[in-house]
């Protein structure tokens, strides 16, 4: 999740829901609650791919 969280801060948000889609399709200590929750995706918050990942 560190590279989603990188991308997101450097304002490529492509590119950091590209790897949350990702990680949430592979074994990884993540899920839909704990993106909702970080307040560094706070920028994402009105992209409508990342409303379909966090909904």
């Amino acid at each position: 999740m560190v590279m989603a969280e990188i991308y997101t801060l450097t304002g490529d948000h492509d590119k950091a829901i590209d790897e949350l889609e990702y990680l949430l399709t592979i074994p990884a200590p993540i899920s839909e609650s704990s993106i909702r929750n970080n307040t560094i995706f706070q920028p994402l918050k009105n992209n409508t791919r990342f409303q379909k990942i966090i909904n």
